[in-house]
């Protein structure tokens, strides 16, 4: 899953907004906490800088890049404000940290139907909170887990083609050569749609 890194330095400014082109490549156009990706989701337009640290509670650190990170609407919406306080904090009720650790290895487990079960406080607190058992999310991911255990046929499929294309002639090649060029690229696309590697 996700541990993104900050790999950006950008030029100070005022305008936290200003800031998201630079998180969007650190997060990897993908969502900080659901991690859906801008080719699920329909483009930047679904993503918005969000304050890790809710800025009415942290307002010196409004535009401080480290609080700032990547999410959808969906996430950043349900998270908002909120805050644990100190005493939930000292029980392991806080947000997980994609930069920190990565909460579906530490804190979550996605479970075969979609969902994605609390393995601590921290994990069930995040969940709760940002409500990452949404019914789009689940869709996501099965739809992922569904690519994930097609790439590796398809890919078998395309060398295949390949070698066909590579030792035959005339109209069955040209046909075998469209069809392994559709396939790479519904292999291209499942792996940006759903962030396989």
């Amino acid at each position: 899953m996700a541990l993104f890194a900050r790999r950006e330095i950008p030029p100070a400014t005022s305008n936290y907004r200003e800031y998201g082109p630079f998180l969007r490549r650190d997060f990897l156009g993908r969502c900080a906490y659901c991690e859906r990706t801008e080719e699920y989701l329909g483009g930047t337009e679904a993503f918005e800088v969000e304050h890790f640290k809710p800025k009415s509670k942290f307002p010196d650190l409004i535009c401080d890049y480290k609080n700032l990170y990547y999410a959808c609407r969906g996430c950043n919406g349900h998270k908002s404000e909120t805050w644990p306080s100190e005493d939930q904090i000292s029980r392991g009720q806080r947000f997980a940290d994609p930069c920190v650790e990565d909460p579906y290895v530490h804190h979550l487990r996605e479970c075969g139907d979609g969902t994605v079960e609390p393995l601590t406080e921290c994990g069930s607190y995040s969940n709760g909170h940002i409500r990452l058992y949404r019914k789009d999310v689940r869709n996501w991911r099965l739809l992922r887990s569904q690519a994930r255990r097609d790439l590796p046929l398809l890919t078998g499929v395309a060398h295949a083609l390949e070698q066909y294309v590579s030792s035959s002639e005339g109209p069955a090649r040209e046909r075998a050569a469209e069809q392994l060029a559709a396939i790479k690229r519904h292999i291209e696309e499942a792996k940006l749609r759903f962030s396989i590697e």
